[in-house]
């Protein structure tokens, strides 16, 4: 038998704090360090089953607003898009689209598929629907290729999403500070 005098917590590879952050927690804790504004609207939210429902609390916690995916057929997309505008008004956007808010059958290559989110028809026509918006930047996370189908259907889905969100960027271009006060 072998012991170890190593100590994590003096030499690193203890926990830290930053354990906690990951996909469902970085934005939470970003409106606690007042990094975000509370024009914060998470679009497509499921009930969590890979997740903890702690991710919702959260949310909820921070003023967040919420789209949840099941709402799309009550609302249509004319409704969640006008939502989502609402929330946002005239403030500068930044998009992040987590591939996962498509149900598997559009986008199976991700971390946390989980059914009952959109189709990549809806998620696309959502961002058409976003025309007008001072997007200031974009992402999208959580693709994982190496776990793709034969037809790369992720990779294409997150593909045209990546160029909706840029035609969002071009369409409004962002006024600097010097252009706004002339």
């Amino acid at each position: 038998m072998a012991t170890d005098t190593w100590d994590p917590e003096v030499l690193g590879g203890g926990i830290s704090h930053y354990a906690g952050v990951n996909h469902g927690t970085f934005l939470h804790i970003a409106h606690e360090e007042g990094l975000i504004r509370n024009t914060s609207i998470h679009a497509g939210i499921r009930a969590p089953v890979m997740r903890p429902k702690g991710d919702i609390r959260n949310d909820i916690r921070c003023g967040f607003d919420m789209v949840k995916a099941r709402e799309i057929d009550r609302i249509g997309i004319d409704g969640v898009i006008e939502r989502l505008k609402q929330r946002v008004g005239d403030s500068n956007v930044y998009i992040s689209v987590d591939i996962d808010v498509l149900d598997p059958a559009f986008a199976p290559a991700t971390g946390t598929a989980e059914p009952g989110g959109w189709s990549s028809r809806e998620l696309l026509s959502i961002l058409d629907g976003l025309s007008g918006l001072n997007v200031i930047g974009a992402d999208i996370v959580e693709v994982s290729p190496v776990w793709d189908n034969a037809g790369e259907t992720t990779v294409l889905a997150a593909a045209q999403v990546a160029d909706s969100l840029l035609t969002l960027m071009v369409q409004t271009p962002v006024k600097s500070k010097v252009e706004e006060l002339q």
